[in-house]
């Protein structure tokens, strides 16, 4: 590629990620009003431990920078408050019994320098337990302005069932099990190690039936089955 055209490329690039940059806040107002509509079903969001939106700008240095959305990383989390796990274990600092909790559940977005939007989800963390993921991207975008509000939906399904897959009192349920490697398997970065040992099990498993078709065709044609 000669110069110019490499100039040419990146100059583009870089204007059409400040578009994107300034489509969040459409995107971000569909999120804040699918929150807005659970908000309301106080009883469920209790249990979960609460439900709390925070966003990159409402944060210090943001916050008094009075930068406008086009000039800095965006990003907006949903996320849990902490719930009571109803039993008492010992904290290694003060040596004293407390309840257990887990907390901090998240769904968020998040935005790249070229505009592109990462959507995640984090499991509860909790002081007796600890899964295997910090993290699942479960949406990619190139653009704010494809995440719908039937997108943003499904993101807050995912990440609710999320929840309960990740509290320790539904945990150890095979269906929550499940679900967590499907999550794992449809995110981008795990697919290819994830193909690698699905081959590597089918490929164990042909070599046991050929290995045990072969003993068996052997011990049939010297007549002893």
């Amino acid at each position: 590629m000669k110069l110019k055209m490499a100039a040419e490329k990146i100059k583009k690039n870089s204007i059409d990620a400040k578009r994107k940059r300034m489509n969040w806040r459409f995107m971000d107002e569909l999120i804040q009003a699918e929150f807005n509509s659970y908000k309301s079903d106080t009883d469920s969001v209790d249990i979960l431990g609460g439900l709390y939106i925070s966003r990159a700008k409402d944060n210090e240095p943001l916050k008094s920078s009075h930068l406008v959305g086009s000039w800095y990383i965006n990003s907006t989390h949903i996320l849990t408050g902490a719930r009571l796990l109803g039993v008492h274990v010992v904290n290694p600092e003060s040596n004293k019994l407390e309840i257990a909790k887990e907390k901090n559940a998240q769904l968020w977005y998040s935005q790249s320098p070229s505009g592109d939007v990462l959507v995640f989800v984090a499991p509860y963390q909790s002081d007796v337990g600890k899964f295997n993921e910090s993290e699942i991207i479960i949406g990619k975008y190139q653009n704010p302005s494809q995440v719908t509000s039937e997108a943003i939906r499904k993101h807050f399904s995912i990440f609710f069932k999320y929840c309960s897959c990740t509290s320790l009192h539904c945990a150890s349920n095979l269906s929550c099990y499940l679900y967590r490697q499907y999550l794992i398997f449809n995110d981008f970065r795990y697919k290819s190690s994830y193909k690698q040992k699905l081959l590597r099990t089918i490929e164990r498993l042909l070599i046991l039936i050929i290995g045990g078709a072969a003993v068996w065709a052997s011990l049939y044609a010297g007549g002893k089955i």
